[in-house]
């Protein structure tokens, strides 16, 4: 686990220009399912007013086409996290995500969660294990310890994967960085791009469930950290180094299941409300 500080950011940055190339030209998303939840569910001394938690992936789009930042997952998936009701789950959405998995150049997986990583896994294209990158610790769990069955991977099929292991920082194309993050999962990542006008972006992936969750510095309730498995002091320690992202370095954080920030990054045109196909 890396220390969490300035000289991290530093790193970071000399990072993202270590390999040769044009840098991304824009970040795009879309929201593709929800679980309809209360805020006490989502952060520390939430209110039981209703709140949403999203389902989304996203896309870093480049000049000749892009990377994923996640690969969704399939409604047989979805339906695990319909534990007490049925939830929204957008088909025509779904199917836009697996079609851009399809397309995608490179997929990266924040952590090793169904909601995450489903759509590398079960895609009918076989060719994407092959452009999907996991961590040593993400592919252990998925053969040994995996959320749900649908997602389990045997040894063999995990050497069809790019199976990477790194100390703090790996960039992985120009612009792109990922940041090792254990606590929500043990090979839970961030993920940092830089575009080619100079914004900086940080995919936060689960550290927390909602941007306020990084504006206030709050983890998850007690109660769905304790049912996760989350390292309290790791995910701390995530939670400040984001926040002084957003007063210092005024980086873009984009929380995964956020439904209240990215839509109006999107009405802003700080990021796409859409995926681009070919």
């Amino acid at each position: 686990m890396p220390e969490y500080n300035d000289a991290l950011v530093q790193k970071i940055r000399s990072a993202a220009a270590t390999i040769p190339g044009d840098f991304p030209v824009a970040v795009n998303y879309v929201n593709y399912a929800a679980s309809l939840r209360k805020w006490s569910d989502l952060i520390e001394n939430g209110s039981n007013d209703p709140a949403t938690m999203a389902r989304t992936v996203f896309q870093l789009q480049y000049p000749q086409g892009y990377i994923m930042v996640d690969a969704g997952m399939d409604r047989q998936v979805h339906h695990f996290f319909e534990t007490e009701s049925p939830q929204p789950f957008n088909d025509s959405a779904a199917a836009q995500v697996a079609r851009a998995v399809q397309q995608a150049k490179l997929i990266l997986i924040t952590h090793e969660h169904g909601d995450h990583v489903a759509g590398a896994i079960r895609n009918t294209d076989v060719a994407i294990a092959n452009k999907t990158i996991l961590t040593t610790q993400q592919a252990n769990t998925l053969v040994n310890d995996p959320q749900m069955p649908e997602i389990k991977l045997d040894e063999n099929r995990k050497k069809q994967f790019i199976i990477t292991d790194f100390e703090s920082v790996l960039p992985v194309a120009p612009g792109v960085v990922l940041i090792k993050a254990p606590g929500h999962t043990k090979g839970e990542i961030m993920i940092y791009a830089k575009l080619q006008d100079g914004k900086e972006f940080i995919f936060a992936g689960d550290v927390s469930w909602t941007y306020k969750g990084i504006t206030d510095k709050k983890q998850k309730p007690k109660s769905e950290r304790k049912r996760v498995g989350e390292n309290d002091e790791e995910v701390a320690q995530e939670l400040a180094w984001l926040n002084e992202r957003l007063v210092k370095d005024k980086m873009t954080i984009l929380v995964s299941h956020d439904d209240v920030m990215l839509p109006q990054f999107a009405a802003q045109g700080i990021i796409g409300n859409r995926l681009q196909l070919k």
